[in-house]
């Protein structure tokens, strides 16, 4: 009879060995495994076309990822000078890194499209002022400089960016005709 209770003795060892290793417990024990997860969030930068506008003078219109300025009354009839008009932009930004926004023009503000140089006493361009205002940070430059606004920020922001457009009126009249001025908004993730 002993010989046979030797068998069940190792067997039931070899069982406490194996629920051990698959942490099985008694009633009142508690176990526990850890899994660990990882993942990369890679820094990445999104400018969203405007989605607010409020101007005098001015309005916009979204054009897919693009967007157009209108001058609604561009000069007084009566002189030929320009007319002030101002314009707020809200570009809603999201970057979840260091980051640089810029604003540039191409130096010509507004310029006529087309036509013979203009006579003595008028004149075919008109330069505006910009500001941005981002993450707490403010630039200004005007539309005739070719040095950008640059705002550079050490952490990742997100809302909205406010981009002014500032037409100052009066001086010089302007030579009749079709004038244009190109204004681009970027924003760069830092690595």
């Amino acid at each position: 009879m002993k010989a046979a209770l030797v068998p069940l003795a190792l067997g039931a060892v070899l069982v406490a060995a194996a629920s051990a290793q698959a942490q099985t417990v008694s009633t009142g024990e508690r176990a526990s495994n850890r899994l660990d997860l990882f993942g990369v969030a890679p820094s990445a930068c999104v400018l969203s076309p405007p989605s607010s506008a409020a101007g005098t003078n001015a309005s916009f219109t979204a054009q897919g990822a693009q967007g157009v300025v209108r001058l609604t009354q561009f000069i007084d009839p009566q002189t030929a000078q320009p007319r002030d008009a101002v314009i707020s932009l809200g570009f809603p930004v999201v970057c979840n890194s260091a980051h640089r926004l810029v604003v540039r023009t191409d130096g010509a503000g507004l310029a006529r499209t087309a036509g013979p140089a203009p006579a003595p006493g008028f004149r075919d361009s008109l330069g505006f002022q910009l500001s941005a205002d981002w993450a707490g940070l403010t630039a200004t430059g005007s539309s005739t400089s070719l040095t950008p606004i640059s705002l550079q920020t050490a952490n990742g922001a997100a809302g909205l960016m406010n981009l002014i457009v500032n037409i100052t009126g009066g001086g010089a009249p302007m030579v009749a005709g079709d004038y244009a001025g190109t204004l681009v908004v970027e924003i760069e993730a830092s690595n």
